[in-house]
């Protein structure tokens, strides 16, 4: 079972809710249980432990993108099984590559 998936931005497409923009990567084709990680042009995506549903997600999936951005968070969303799985990608986390 795989942990960890990389794709570019164009094998997704964008969500707009609630006044938020946000990409989503279909993964119902996907045999395995989703990734824990998703890696997106050089970003790494961790599965937040956080879903919603497909329909009757009202204003919480617009509320939780908007407090991750707040934050300085990324969110990227993947969607499997009538469900929205949401990665987020803390870019202060990430340690320097290069050896400061």
């Amino acid at each position: 079972m795989p942990s960890e998936l990389a794709v570019a931005f164009d094998e997704m497409t964008v969500l707009t809710e609630g006044g938020v923009d946000v990409f989503l990567l279909n993964m119902d084709e996907m045999e395995d249980v989703p990734p824990y990680y998703i890696d997106v042009a050089g970003r790494r995506f961790s599965y937040s432990s956080t879903t919603f549903p497909t329909k009757g997600h009202s204003a919480q999936l617009p509320r939780f993108i908007q407090e991750q951005e707040a934050a300085g968070n990324l969110v990227v969303l993947g969607e499997r099984k009538n469900r929205y799985i949401a990665y987020v990608h803390d870019p202060n986390a990430v340690e320097d590559e290069e050896g400061e």
